[in-house]
């Protein structure tokens, strides 16, 4: 399967992959984005895309288009972590930037808690003010896209200066140790190690993730196996599953269902 078939299952190519620039890792030096990307479609019939959650947050500079049957004019959303898999659907023209951010980076620069975003998308001028709107419009009246990538960037250090860094060291260490366990470690081993109730934990947890520990945890086992599948589209399912610490095949195939919308060989017609 080819490199790039990861990011179709995800919808990330909007259909086609010239369509879609990314941006260079030194556009962004010194700042923690996961991937910048711009979108430049056209679509003469209305389509739906499946999109599978891949547990970031996305701030989306939408310069031009159509989003669900409404025309849009410059704006700027930033959309939450979610835990089930959905569809978009587009028709004619759309020109954007994505930029994918780290859950705790998303709170340090946005400053508000992330639980309350899930599942959901909402305007960046909530957070921001105008000055975000008119980001969007020069966006939109710029010709190129390593020069809207470098005022993208821009904008990201000013928010990134005026950004509270405090960090729970207890929330922060719970990321890392699931991310590295591919969402295996138990959760209450986590929450002991915190120090705090197991309540106060999945609390503190999911304001400052976007997601209770548990469904983060899963999250990430989906991502890593669908990632396995992507690169291995013929795996036997059973031993899928068990390299990934599911109880068995069935339990594997409930997750592909919440969070892909389809079960693996589904997903991979």
């Amino acid at each position: 399967m080819r490199s790039d078939r990861l990011s179709d299952l995800r919808g990330t190519y909007q259909v086609r992959s010239h369509q879609l620039v990314s941006a260079p890792a030194s556009a962004f030096t010194g700042l923690e984005v996961v991937r910048c990307v711009g979108f430049d479609v056209l679509e003469p019939n209305p389509v739906r895309r499946r999109k599978i959650p891949g547990g970031t947050v996305k701030l989306v500079f939408a310069l031009e288009g159509t989003f669900e049957g409404r025309s849009l004019d410059p704006t700027a959303l930033v959309i939450g972590l979610h835990d089930r898999a959905g569809t978009a659907g587009h028709a004619g023209r759309m020109r954007s930037v994505q930029v994918q951010l780290d859950p705790l980076t998303a709170r340090r620069l946005l400053g508000v808690p992330m639980d309350e975003l899930r599942n959901g998308a909402v305007e960046l001028a909530e957070f921001h003010g105008r000055a975000v709107r008119r980001l969007a419009e020069r966006l939109a009246e710029i010709p190129t896209w390593p020069a809207r990538f470098a005022l993208v960037a821009e904008y990201l250090r000013e928010r990134s200066a005026a950004a509270d860094d405090r960090e729970d060291a207890a929330v922060t260490y719970a990321v890392r140790e699931l991310r590295r366990s591919r969402g295996l470690l138990p959760i209450a081993t986590l929450a002991a190690e915190s120090g705090w109730s197991p309540r106060h934990f999945r609390r503190r947890f999911a304001e400052q993730v976007g997601l209770p520990p548990k469904d983060y945890g899963s999250l990430l086992r989906f991502s890593a196996a669908l990632s396995a599948l992507a690169s291995e589209p013929t795996r036997d399912m059973s031993t899928l599953a068990g390299d990934f610490g599911y109880y068995d095949q069935s339990h594997l195939i409930r997750d592909f269902r919440r969070f892909a919308g389809a079960p693996p060989g589904r997903l991979l017609d």
